[in-house]
């Protein structure tokens, strides 16, 4: 199979999102746990130990941890932080089929509302 990395990847890709929606809109519906910047965090500390494992274990190849690194990552990771609070604050309010939607929309919206806003001059 000729794209068998890249199915797998986009396949392995999909299941772990929606996993992480369904538990995401679990915890704060049925155990009324309503700290989504604790979830947050701990999702990304985990990602980050299972990342330092498989590159351990030789499955990957992972850049080694410096405070240089982390200094050039602070502006994305803290943007990324802000996205992912305020979506898991909207997964609280919306069914799982409407966050989808909506998460699946947002880049598509985007370039259309951005032409809008520099087209026209107020």
């Amino acid at each position: 199979m000729r794209y068998g990395k890249e199915l797998g990847s986009a396949l392995l890709y999909g299941v772990v999102s929606s996993m992480l929606t369904f538990a995401n809109k679990a915890l704060p519906s049925t155990f009324d746990f309503n700290y989504p910047m604790f979830i947050m965090i701990l999702q990304m500390v985990l990602m980050q130990v299972v990342l330092v494992i498989l590159n351990a274990i030789g499955t990957l190849k992972y850049p080694a941890i410096t405070l240089r690194g982390i200094w050039q990552h602070i502006p994305v990771s803290v943007t990324y932080s802000l996205n992912a609070t305020v979506a898991l604050a909207a997964l609280q309010a919306v069914s799982i089929p409407t966050y989808g939607v909506l998460k699946r929309a947002g880049p598509v919206c985007i370039p259309f509302i951005y032409t809008r806003i520099y087209t026209y001059s107020i």
